[in-house]
């Protein structure tokens, strides 16, 4: 099958970029002593996690238990979700997981961690645990105070949890390489802070749990990181490139579009709106236009409807109707996440089609 015979809007995979993203994180974590743990909510594809542990990943991150699920009976067997979970039916999913794979969450709440206790305990499994600390994002962990040590050392005594450390998330440094250098100067005080918290309690943290895809090729600069868990750059997206962690030409998903009207004067509208590409704006950069239009440079992408793209077209542009575009997504992971499956292709050829199993799984 050619690329020409997809019907569009569809999502490509170029298999040669995809791969060598893949390799280049896993040689830098080798590299520098760091566990690659991806998170899979990127791409929730289990081909693609497959590969990811192929290269050296110690298993993989998840957000829901619902993608662990998919995972799980994917046939991968060392799975951390690092999303709250709440609730009487999912603890019951989760140590229904523990009996079948190795499974950890993270979590910042002693009230939880009792619930997941318990339910451990009835079923006779261990839960992993990592203690969620907030160092300045601002959406979930525990504070940087006495109070906070005081809830791990009561959690550390609950039967069946499994404390194997802390986890946290800078999802703040996004930016870009200038602004990064002052963002982990001020990430490491806050970890600093929290170690010297935990040693004076006596609470070990053999693992550290951390990082995001700006800054994954410069963890090794977060003091006492020990486990990175990017996920964005399987794929990489306009957000990746404009924080400049990553070229165009390091994108290895495009949605691939066909121009259906070119009626209105200096606009050309595209088979893929929000229902295909998101509505995400861009978090760094110019924050401007829904995607990066590959090969033509005069070209923004400026609006989307549910079904539509709206292009803006440069003064003797050559669009015309029937045309193909690809488009590189502001955010490549709600992207995914609305499709079916996604192209994986080489040239003009499609090699294979994957389905996105994890699509939809948010609970």
């Amino acid at each position: 099958m050619k690329i020409d015979q997809i019907e569009t809007p569809a999502v490509l995979i170029e298999a040669d970029t995809l791969d060598q993203n893949l390799r280049t994180m896993a040689d830098y974590c080798l590299g520098r002593h760091l566990s690659l743990r991806p998170h899979t909510k990127t791409h929730k594809i289990p081909e693609i996690a497959k590969l990811q542990i192929k290269y050296g990943a110690c298993g993989i991150t998840v957000a829901k238990l619902a993608e662990a699920e998919v995972m799980a009976d994917a046939g991968i067997d060392d799975i951390v979700v690092v999303y709250p979970i709440c609730g009487e039916s999912k603890w019951k999913r989760l140590t229904a997981l523990a009996e079948r794979v190795r499974i950890s969450v993270a979590m910042d709440s002693l009230p939880i961690a009792e619930a997941i206790s318990k339910w451990a305990t009835l079923a006779g499994v261990q839960v992993g645990l990592r203690l969620e600390f907030d160092t300045g994002f601002g959406r979930c962990g525990l504070p940087l105070e006495q109070s906070s040590i005081e809830i791990a050392s009561r959690i550390r005594d609950l039967p069946n949890l499994r404390w194997e450390g802390i986890s946290c998330y800078p999802g703040q440094i996004m930016g870009t390489r200038t602004t990064r250098e002052k963002d982990i100067e001020v990430e490491n005080r806050q970890l600093d802070r929290l170690y010297s918290l935990l040693d004076a309690a006596g609470i070990p943290y053999p693992v550290v749990s951390g990082g995001n895809t700006p800054a994954a090729l410069e963890s090794h600069r977060f003091h006492g990181v020990t486990e990175i868990r990017p996920g964005t750059y399987v794929f990489n997206d306009r957000n990746t490139v404009d924080s400049e962690a990553a070229a165009y030409a390091d994108c290895a998903a495009t949605v691939l579009a066909t121009v259906v009207s070119t009626s209105v004067p200096r606009r050309a509208i595209i088979d893929a709106g929000s229902k295909m590409l998101s509505g995400d704006q861009l978090l760094t950069g110019k924050r401007r236009a829904y995607g990066y239009v590959l090969d033509h440079p005069g070209l923004v992408l400026e609006d989307l409807s549910e079904e539509h793209g709206h292009l803006a077209l440069a003064e003797g542009s050559s669009l015309i109707l029937g045309d193909r575009i690809r488009v590189v997504p502001n955010h490549i992971c709600p992207c995914i996440n609305l499709q079916d499956r996604v192209y994986v292709v080489s040239g003009e050829q499609v090699l294979e089609v994957w389905r996105v199993a994890g699509r939809g799984k948010v609970n």
